[in-house]
């Protein structure tokens, strides 16, 4: 049986990225293993919203996500539609303190390359009056390089090009544990006969699946998968097929953010006490039941915020999974002392470009990285207890929305 130079398990956003990548630095002996069929997204890429923010308390976040857009910029000039739409963000001061913030935060965007600007709250409502009611708000942050990329046909132009270069893809074949010989990672068991297909290395981008998978190897990867509510409004009148013409809308205040989808509008909130989850072998979707005791004051607080959720009825109420680190940074490397095994784990659509360049360019040795290897490193909270990294990687919960 031929050996895969390089496996990646995951096709979602993420694992996507990585083999686009891989065959952009003219490496082609790569096959990529999803679950699914190539249709669908069941994990958590076919639940997000889609944000993309530059400007970040983090300066590594801020240059993985530099480089998602710059990647997704450059796919949408090739895919049948717009992958990404370059419509800017409004980070909403409804207090004096937030206001200093936004000032602050200009010469923090000029410092990472990020152009930003204050801006009156009139003119705030006037770029996106139904997300935004000026009498509440006291000017706002606008940075108009942000948007938002649409998940499924950015996975799906990732997969295309991938493709055009040379990396295979296999749907359908769920991965059902990892081969090890000696303590090294030396290929998969996938599909319904649990086959063995050899792999030189392979990359776990799972997402919330990775802890299980990486246990079978011994690793303990420092991430806690939490659950997270997005709102819709029903299909509006006045509102056509258009998937997005306005900024999207935070208030960091309030942790609340919204755009619009087309015909309906779109509200998640951070506002709510972390609620984790512990993967299992029976978690088959990043999609679980809404909680209305543990989720509902939060969202309700934010639909009376934002005008267009005021009066307009109710839609479908998302519980989405993702994952959080102890430091907010994405898991990006090779596993210390389990040789042919390696991560890209814990990353939002927002860094998946970045993310997804930085371990090519290090799976391959180019040398040409993004960020210090040490930095993103998946061994960097070895010393930690599982106790600390739950506990911190949770009280991140709502801060993570100012570092995103």
């Amino acid at each position: 049986m031929a050996t895969e130079e390089i496996l990646v398990v995951g096709a979602g956003v993420v694992g996507a990225s990585v083999a686009h990548h891989l065959a952009g630095l003219g490496h082609d002996r790569v096959t990529v293993l999803d679950a699914r069929d190539r249709a669908t997204l069941p994990g958590s890429t076919g639940l997000a919203p889609g944000f993309v923010g530059q400007l970040s308390a983090t300066g590594e976040l801020a240059v993985l996500a530099k480089d998602s857009v710059a990647t997704y910029l450059e796919l949408s000039r090739t895919a049948p539609a717009p992958v990404f739409r370059q419509v800017g963000c409004l980070e909403i001061a409804t207090g004096p303190d937030r206001l200093e913030q936004s000032h602050r935060d200009v010469e923090h965007g000029r410092a990472l390359g990020i152009e930003a600007r204050v801006i009156g709250a009139a003119e705030a409502a006037a770029l996106a009056p139904e997300l935004v009611d000026a009498e509440k708000a006291l000017g706002a942050l606008h940075i108009p390089a942000d948007g938002a990329a649409d998940p499924a046909a950015l996975t799906h132009a990732l997969v295309d090009a991938a493709e055009r270069g040379g990396v295979r893809f296999r749907w359908n074949t769920a991965v059902r544990g990892l081969e090890i010989e000696r303590g090294a990672v030396t290929g998969v068991r996938a599909g319904e006969d649990a086959r063995l297909i050899p792999a030189d290395r392979v990359v776990l981008a799972t997402g919330i699946w990775g802890p299980v998978l990486a246990a079978q190897a011994g690793v303990r990867l420092p991430m806690v998968d939490v659950q997270h509510p997005y709102v819709f409004t029903a299909e509006l009148p006045g509102l056509d097929d258009t998937p997005l013409d306005t900024p999207i809308v935070r208030y960091p205040d309030q942790a609340v953010y919204t755009r619009r989808h087309g015909r309906r509008y779109g509200l998640g909130s951070y506002a709510h006490t972390a609620l984790p989850l512990i993967p299992g072998p029976e978690l088959t979707s990043a999609e679980l039941p809404f909680p209305e005791a543990e989720f509902g004051t939060a969202i309700e607080e934010a639909l009376a915020l934002v005008p267009a959720f005021r009066q307009a009825p109710r839609g479908r109420r998302l519980n989405g999974v993702f994952a959080l680190t102890p430091d907010e940074l994405p898991l990006v490397g090779p596993a210390a002392g389990v040789p042919g095994l390696w991560f890209a784990e814990a990353s939002w659509v927002t860094h998946a470009g970045g993310v997804g360049r930085q371990i090519a360019n290090m799976l391959l040795g180019t040398g040409d990285v993004l960020l210090d290897p040490d930095r993103l490193s998946p061994g960097r909270f070895d010393s930690w207890s599982d106790e600390k990294i739950h506990e911190t990687a949770l009280g991140h919960y709502r801060g993570i929305y100012d570092a995103h």
